[in-house]
């Protein structure tokens, strides 16, 4: 009965169409595993009748089989361009004006393209969700054989786009609709709408995916996560949400996470709210880092500053940094194997023994605690749209939460860079779970909730640096004050 008043609560607070969603309908068609969980949230809302969802579910099956192509068969999709004068795609597109054209050209990743055309009409209705983190929507390429630059034929042109992702949310409704849910009742919405039973959790799982989210909700994160396969690390940075992104492999370059000065253009912490370097600890993906000192270099100053630079030109960016990977651990007690000096070991050598660059790291997530993702886990009620939390977490980024914290709560003594970890996971917390609270009306053991969370993950890097450098790290131990009155 208390799980049917509860959906009764979420659908009537959050009644308005494309919010919430049936999550267990997005696991019923294999083929939808192909794309990002904002994607098929939406075609969901838009196209299946709960009541009977088989129909829409063909009809989405069908759109996919149609229009969404995997990169390769990029050539066979050219060629339908140029013989039928158009195509339809399913993708996402980015933009950008390449000033000295004076063009506007898109990215359309599944054409391996980078100079495709667009209706300008486009960029006037669509240009701030394009030219910035871009969107996925579906699309119409035309064929042009008249517009020629520099002697070069430029013949591919969009000429109509439908996104299907959400980009307008009412941010301050969402927030004060907050008050109407328990904790327990909103924690378990949460979980829900990151895909996952809440009824399968325990308490201490639900906040470690809960914190996951925090490098979405709060600008200069940076977080390390180790722990076993299958566990669901990348899942929210490459599904959940279209404004983070996931580096696998070690795959990557100063170009391309910072600025590329050949292009002019920002790379990848210039614009996504945060990057996740997955397979980070790995002995394979360790001797590729070993031979990019200048990325490291520049990575570490920008997890302590966030700023970079590249010759003349510097940049300020909010961009969190995520270092997910495996280790070697007991599933059934929730231990790392005896076999590590300390939990840093399984990184890079190249950053493992960089104590300037692991202290930069303000939290250090026990992923061996977080079970392994199973059929049986996956969510099966109600929750928000995989898109609506996304942009709600994208705009939650520009609310400043630690003034609550800092109203109500002290430090002592302790440290600028332990204190500055503790506020930034804390916030993101508090964003999460309380973003009703303010300064005046959180309650003391809301505060509690979210700063022990806090201090237990930065006091896991503080230990780790402990076995490192014991000079400097042992005996430093977090902890803080809530004032009276809370």
């Amino acid at each position: 009965m208390a799980e049917v008043d509860t959906k009764q609560k979420i659908l009537s607070v959050f009644s308005e169409h494309g919010v919430v969603i049936d999550k267990s309908i997005a696991y019923l068609n294999e083929q939808f595993r192909k794309l990002p969980t904002f994607v098929i949230d939406y075609l969901v809302a838009e196209m299946v009748d709960v009541s009977n969802p088989s129909v829409g579910l063909e009809r989405i099956g069908k759109l996919l089989d149609d229009h969404f192509m995997d990169s390769d068969k990029k050539e066979w999709i050219k060629s339908r361009i140029r013989e039928d004068g158009e195509y339809t795609l399913i993708g996402r597109i980015r933009c950008r004006l390449d000033e000295g054209r004076d063009e506007y050209w898109v990215d359309v990743t599944s054409l391996g393209n980078q100079f495709i055309r667009i209706d300008p009409i486009l960029i006037e209705e669509y240009g701030e969700v394009l030219l910035t983190t871009g969107a996925w929507g579906v699309f119409k390429i035309a064929y042009d054989d008249s517009f020629i630059m520099r002697n070069k034929l430029y013949p591919f042109v969009i000429t109509e786009f439908k996104p299907i992702q959400i980009t307008t949310i009412d941010l301050d409704s969402w927030i004060d609709r907050r008050v109407q849910f328990s904790h327990d009742e909103w924690l378990d919405l949460m979980i829900t709408s990151i895909g996952f039973d809440p009824g399968q959790l325990s308490l201490e799982e639900k906040m470690l995916y809960v914190v996951r989210l925090v490098p979405f909700v709060e600008s200069n994160v940076n977080l390390v996560e180790l722990g076993p396969p299958e566990t669901g690390k990348t899942f929210a940075y490459q599904s959940l949400s279209s404004h983070g992104f996931v580096i696998s492999g070690g795959q990557t370059t100063v170009a391309s996470l910072f600025y590329d000065k050949l292009r002019r253009q920002l790379g990848l912490v210039g614009y996504r709210d945060c990057v996740m370097f997955d397979e980070f600890a790995n002995s394979r993906v360790g001797n590729k880092w070993s031979g990019h000192g200048d990325l490291i270099d520049m990575l570490k100053d920008f997890m302590n500053s966030g700023r970079f630079g590249r010759g003349t030109a510097e940049f300020a960016s909010g961009c969190s940094i995520m270092f997910a990977g495996n280790i070697d651990c007991d599933r059934g007690k929730g231990t790392v194997s005896a076999r590590y000096r300390n939990l840093f070991q399984p990184l890079p050598e190249a950053v493992s023994r960089d104590r300037a660059f692991l202290d930069r790291i303000h939290g250090f997530i026990p992923g061996w605690r977080i079970p392994q993702i199973r059929e049986s886990k996956l969510a099966k009620g109600h929750g928000f749209m995989a898109d609506y939390i996304s942009e709600i977490m994208h705009r939650m980024r520009d609310k400043n939460y630690t003034n609550v914290i800092l109203h109500n709560v002290t430090f002592g003594d302790m440290s600028q860079r332990n204190q500055r970890s503790l506020l930034r996971i804390g916030s993101g917390l508090l964003k999460l779970v309380f973003p009703h609270r303010t300064s005046m009306t959180v309650e003391a053991e809301e505060l509690k909730t979210v700063l022990d969370i806090a201090v237990d993950l930065r006091q896991r890097v503080i230990d780790q640096l402990a076995v490192i450098l014991p000079s400097e790290f042992k005996g430093v131990k977090l902890s803080y004050e809530i004032e009276d009155g809370k």
